[in-house]
């Protein structure tokens, strides 16, 4: 996985093989992509990340004073007098605003000579270094030359790192030079927005994974490794969260802050699980509704998805609740095939549910059910099942929640019936949630075991 740290409380992390590639010293990283993609702050959070290391950011492009006003924890990732102000600029000495002196770094040159020996005389004598030019394009413009070339012979004369930040997206002369290269990327996903990190090339270490989706979220660069589950080291019981007059809760923050307070009472869920998605990076979005209606003494009616047994239910509600409240979860029992038609156990189906929920309608109740398995049963007798159950849920004010599989034939059919349609999908072993009614953006899903049992978190891509 990857090196994370703090900001603010905000995660930091950047990719293992950048970091273990930074740990030598001597070596050259070109961080390069269209303006917007990150490449700033990317350079930042190494320079937060790297422990030991001294690091100077010479920026041509930001005035220092800009630069910490927009990244205020950058004071806490190197000295002021090392973020150096090569832009040249008449206002590069003007006083800060509310009055906070600043003790900025300044480099006086005319010309690439000049721009050199400014340099050696800031940096001589010091150790383990580590200096960022944001942008090199900047240096160049303001000598008029290739100045790249010298800057590599000085870096490997001194055994300094060195990073290069650049604004082009093609392979040019500096790409082959240095010693390591990586790419940020902005990419859609129907019309959303995804940011990418593309390792092209790190001498001298394996990479198992040559891009990473990340995010910019807090102002920092945070970096996302395959989903993984770390079951929790004591389990507790599961802590419900609050309804309120109008809405249930989802059972998780994250999404109840995106949904602007959880689940409108009444509406029906559509949880359509993109291809290559794994059970544990989608069933937490029923579990966890589930589990905070049988919490708070309420029924939960559900029926499995494909590849979700009866026991594996059962087993996750006794893990996390108390007895007596996973007693009111209840799973729909369909009647035997034999003999039968279609249409017939279709009607069978309806009218278990419609006896089952009308013991329970006093309380409310959550209702879950993989649609995909149903469809295996009942065919496009289903549809009539959902549209009955659809005017029930918003008739006595329930939640159903309905999961479908990637590629069913009715998605549309019932994504139109549905009041929230969420869709979940797999990027390098990354799962993206991202919500199609009402729309949102894209947030990484991710399992949190840290209080005793799971938690969904939800990170958006920013």
């Amino acid at each position: 996985m990857g090196c994370e740290s703090f900001v603010a409380g905000v995660k930091v992390s950047i990719p293992r093989e950048l970091e273990s590639f930074l740990g030598f010293r001597g070596v050259s990283l070109l961080i390069k992509g269209l303006p917007g993609t990150g490449k700033t702050i990317l350079a930042l959070s190494i320079l937060k990340r790297l422990s030991g290391v001294e690091g100077f950011y010479v920026t041509t492009r930001i005035r220092p004073q800009n630069l910490v006003e927009e990244y205020p924890w950058i004071g806490d990732a190197l000295p002021l007098d090392h973020i150096v102000d090569a832009s040249k600029s008449i206002f590069s000495r003007t006083t800060p605003k509310r009055g906070v002196e600043r003790d900025f770094c300044f480099l006086k040159y005319s010309d690439k000579p000049s721009f050199i020996g400014e340099l050696y005389e800031l940096l001589r004598g010091r150790e383990n270094l580590l200096v960022v030019f944001d942008s090199i394009e900047g240096v160049q413009e303001a000598t008029s030359e290739r100045i790249y070339l010298d800057l590599l012979d000085f870096q490997r004369e001194l055994g300094l790192r060195m990073i290069f930040v650049s604004e082009y997206e093609d392979e040019r002369g500096l790409d082959y030079l240095v010693d390591g290269a990586v790419l940020l990327k902005r990419e859609f996903l129907n019309g959303e927005l995804l940011r990418v990190l593309q390792i092209n090339k790190l001498r001298g270490i394996p990479c198992k994974k040559c891009s990473y989706i990340f995010t910019l979220d807090g102002g920092v660069f945070k970096h996302f490794e395959p989903f993984k589950i770390q079951p929790p080291l004591e389990k507790k019981r599961f802590e419900p969260l609050p309804d309120s007059e109008t809405h249930f809760s989802s059972g998780s923050r994250d999404l109840d802050n995106i949904l602007g307070g959880g689940y409108e009472k009444g509406s029906t869920v559509l949880l359509e699980v993109g291809k290559n998605v794994v059970r544990d990076a989608y069933i937490y979005f029923v579990m966890l509704t589930a589990a905070n209606f049988l919490s708070r003494g309420r029924v939960a009616i559900g029926h499995p998805s494909l590849g979700v047994s009866v026991e594996q239910v059962y087993s996750y509600f006794l893990q996390f609740l108390r007895g007596e409240n996973a007693d009111k979860a209840i799973v729909l029992k369909e009647g035997l095939m034999r003999g039968k038609t279609r249409s017939e156990l279709a009607k069978e189906f309806l009218q278990t549910y419609g006896e089952t929920i009308s013991k329970v309608e006093p309380e409310g109740c959550g209702v879950a059910w993989g649609v995909d398995s149903l469809i295996n049963r009942y065919g496009h007798h289903l549809i009539p099942i959902l549209e009955q159950a659809k005017f029930e849920t918003q008739n006595k004010r329930l939640l159903a929640i309905w999961m479908i599989k990637h590629g069913a034939e009715i998605i549309d059919k019932v994504a139109s019936m549905a009041d929230y349609h969420f869709k979940i999908e797999e990027r390098g072993g990354v799962f993206l949630f991202h919500s199609l009614k009402p729309r949102t953006g894209f947030y990484v899903i991710e399992v949190d075991s840290s209080r005793g049992y799971p938690e969904l978190k939800l990170l958006p891509i920013v």
